[in-house]
């Protein structure tokens, strides 16, 4: 049995993780395995799935490390300002991670080893000042899907291949509308915290349209990279693996667009949660154009199982705090920020 306080602790670091946003990263550097030509050993496809989730982990540690000041005004009841994880050791643990994401990429190839460079310092410069930055770190942000898509096909060849090039902009462009939609349940906090998100600049109209201006890019990119398949079987069943995706993202943004002039923070985590949902049917889908749809299946459905799962039981307290939880109303944003002791102040 595990002493209560030590229980405390792995929870806080499991509520870190993210856990209902792990799945999607490694399918998308598993995806980029599987659409490049060349040698897909089983240890490389599962170095394209493990080491992109490990650098996935870490990236949330230090995004919370860099976000403990903004986290204490609006969301005290995260684990670093409810003092349930210290910074330090989010900070630790971070680093770890991106450290074992280097030595597992040495194994592969100096093109693996670059890229994972690159995407360690997209989240550091994410996370230390461009998410407060509009746009740009939105950008900055949505590469690390491609540079998680190029790792994995760093694994298996030279990642310069043409068929790469739809899919590059389907899940840069998909990960800049993902987490631009992300921003829109934290615009009051974001903007006690001195924090210049699209949102908190330009109004929560143009975020939303803006979402899904690069979600339609994504669709049309995604859509094309299915056409430069010569293979007609394979091209048509990825075309109708398509189609469930498409119908998660536009009921997300349905939902968005029909309540933009009073959007709650409840309607705005519903649609994050519905394009969390489609991502994993996105990459898996991709997935299957590359490695087999049989394949694809049999990772989709427990992704997808496990997503919905923890996003029930998980991300609602995490948002929200534990009171979201039980039933109760959940807190304007304006009363999160009142309620929290902290006094704004510009992140660093």
């Amino acid at each position: 049995m595990v002493p209560p306080l030590r229980r405390h602790v792995l929870h806080a670091h499991l509520r870190t993780w993210r856990p209902y946003t792990l799945w999607y990263i490694g399918l998308v550097g598993l995806a980029g395995a599987g659409v490049t030509a060349g040698r897909h050993d089983w240890w490389r496809l599962v170095a394209a799935w493990a080491t992109p989730t490990i650098g996935w982990i870490g990236g949330h540690y230090l995004s919370d490390y860099f976000d403990r000041n903004l986290d204490a005004i609006s969301k005290p009841h995260r684990p670093i300002p409810s003092g349930q994880l210290s910074p330090r050791a989010a900070l630790i643990c971070g680093i770890v991670c991106l450290a074992g994401v280097g030595g597992l990429s040495i194994a592969g190839s100096w093109y693996a080893v670059l890229i994972a460079v690159l995407a360690a310092a997209s989240i550091v410069a994410y996370g230390r000042g461009l998410k407060a930055r509009g746009l740009a770190g939105n950008v900055v942000r949505g590469a690390l899907g491609t540079l998680t898509l190029l790792y994995g096909a760093a694994m298996v060849a030279a990642p310069a291949q043409w068929t790469l090039v739809p899919f590059v902009l389907t899940f840069w462009a998909h990960d800049i509308s993902s987490n631009l939609v992300g921003t829109l349940r934290d615009v009051t906090g974001d903007r006690a915290g001195g924090y210049r998100t699209v949102p908190v600049r330009h109004g929560i109209r143009v975020a939303v349209l803006t979402a899904l201006a690069w979600y339609c890019v994504a669709l049309l990119a995604a859509t094309l990279g299915g056409w430069t398949v010569e293979h007609q079987p394979a091209r048509t069943a990825y075309l109708v693996a398509l189609v469930p995706a498409v119908a998660l993202g536009l009921a997300a943004f349905r939902s968005l667009l029909a309540q933009q002039h009073r959007l709650s923070m409840r309607t705005a985590l519903r649609a994050h949660e519905l394009l969390v949902l489609e991502r994993v049917w996105l990459a898996a889908t991709v997935v299957g154009l590359g490695l087999g749809m049989t394949l694809a299946g049999l990772l989709l459905a427990p992704a997808l199982a496990m997503t919905w799962w923890t996003q029930s039981n998980l991300r609602a307290g995490y948002e929200f705090g534990p009171a979201s939880t039980g039933g109760t109303r959940v807190p304007t944003e304006e009363a999160a920020v009142r309620r929290s002791p902290h006094q704004p102040s510009t992140p660093d």
